[in-house]
């Protein structure tokens, strides 16, 4: 299995979320529904995590793993199909399909009822930055009313474990207790740092994601000259900028806890274009965003500011009206690129 979300799905926490990291879990079983497992009773729930892992030890079971709840989720997956499903169900998520009918909302392994009416513990403890602060349990999906996002596969919520609410049951396993646990999520140490990349593997990185694939062979990324010209027409210096600096060559950018982004700006052939991709753990790219000015090869550029993690300013002409704009991540942990 790949452990986590793709960066960029839509409510994603990139400080809890794994970036689809391979791995290998030995079989197991699963109860086919929250405990008591039993289709006439309701989930048992108001229990906290340990209540629930006596629970599942009077049956002979275990409370689950946070790896063995998300394979159940997404279901089997191998090279020609790597993500498994977004949600219980599939890839959408219908609160009330799910209340009426809860095979409506199998897993594709035939599991039901996976996160779809309460929240399940897992016997995984919280990142230890989470857990410093009294977030020690682990919790997959929520009650049926809680937000969309809540019920994907590879969301996972920090609670204290000792929490009793309606909305909170679990259910149990089977089988040894895998050794593997989850990976830990990749953190940036700074919040921007500008790399030097030889022409070349930016060209090949541009090359690989297909989004931007066709301003790659003629990609030349803007140096220093440019960025002086985009902010001369407007008729400002560096030193005018207040605290805001200048992105020069490749930004590597934290927009948040969990994320990070190459940043890259330059012309091809007429066009000139900023493109935003999430760098995976295999070596690969993805694209996060990418804004184009067709048949406008002009400089651009880019700034950034320790008071503004989540945001970056952009200008063909700074100080000008209309000619430049922000990437920014939003809310739902997507990006966007924005003129303004």
């Amino acid at each position: 299995m790949r452990a986590g979300s793709r960066p960029g799905v839509s409510g994603r926490t990139p400080g809890t979320e794994a970036d689809l990291l391979p791995v290998t879990l030995p079989a197991f079983t699963i109860d086919r529904l929250p405990y008591p497992n039993d289709p006439q009773l309701p989930p048992r729930a108001a229990v906290s995590r340990d209540e629930a892992a006596a629970l599942c030890s009077a049956e002979g079971k275990r409370l689950c793993s946070d790896l063995e709840w998300e394979r159940a989720c997404e279901g089997p997956t191998n090279d020609a199909a790597p993500l498994g499903a977004m949600f219980p169900g599939g890839s959408t998520f219908d609160p009330e399909t799910c209340s009426l009918d809860a095979l409506a909302c199998a897993s594709p392994d035939g599991v039901l009822s996976l996160g779809t009416s309460v929240g399940e513990w897992t016997a995984d403890a919280a990142p230890p930055e989470l857990a410093a602060s009294g977030l020690d349990g682990i919790v997959h999906g929520g009650a049926a009313l809680s937000a969309t996002t809540v019920h994907r596969c590879a969301a996972r919520r920090a609670f204290p474990s000792a929490t009793k609410v309606d909305g909170l049951g679990f259910r149990c396993c089977s089988g040894e207790a895998p050794s593997v646990t989850y990976p830990p999520v990749a953190r940036a140490r700074t919040m921007f740092q500008d790399r030097a990349v030889e022409t070349s593997e930016v060209r090949r990185v541009l090359a690989s994601v297909p989004e931007v694939a066709r301003f790659a062979a003629h990609f030349t990324p803007y140096d220093a000259d440019d960025v002086d010209h985009a902010l001369g027409r407007g008729g400002l210096s560096r030193e005018a900028l207040g605290g805001w600096e200048l992105m020069a060559g490749v930004l590597v950018w934290a927009p948040a806890d969990g994320e990070q982004v190459w940043v890259i700006a330059g012309t091809s052939g007429p066009d000139s274009l900023i493109a935003v991709l999430y760098p995976m753990p295999d070596g690969t790219f993805l694209h996060a965003a990418s804004f184009i000015l067709e048949n406008e090869a002009t400089s651009i550029a880019i700034a950034h500011a320790t008071t503004s993690q989540r945001e970056l300013l952009w200008s063909t002409c700074w100080g000008c009206g209309g000619e430049g704009g922000a990437i920014t991540l939003k809310d739902d942990a997507t990006l966007v690129i924005t003129q303004r």
